[in-house]
């Protein structure tokens, strides 16, 4: 396992631990989108899907990791 993995799981599993969700604002603002665009891109699968209304921090972590990857 790479330093880098190593530090995107801390980094992770420190952000879970704080605060398990993500929010609409905070997912808007993450991706610099409106509330319709982010629907969109959940539709077309372009990021993880809500669970209960909000996104689970850990998924759309390892999300935007593999994607950058």
């Amino acid at each position: 396992m790479s330093e880098l993995e190593m530090l995107r799981r801390e980094i992770a599993r420190m952000a879970q631990a704080v605060a398990p969700w993500i929010g609409q604002e905070e997912m808007q603002a993450r991706y610099g989108v409106t509330g319709k665009t982010l629907l969109a891109m959940e539709r077309r699968r372009e990021i993880p899907t809500r669970v209960n209304g909000r996104w689970s921090r850990a998924e759309v972590m390892e999300w935007e990791a593999r994607v950058s990857a």
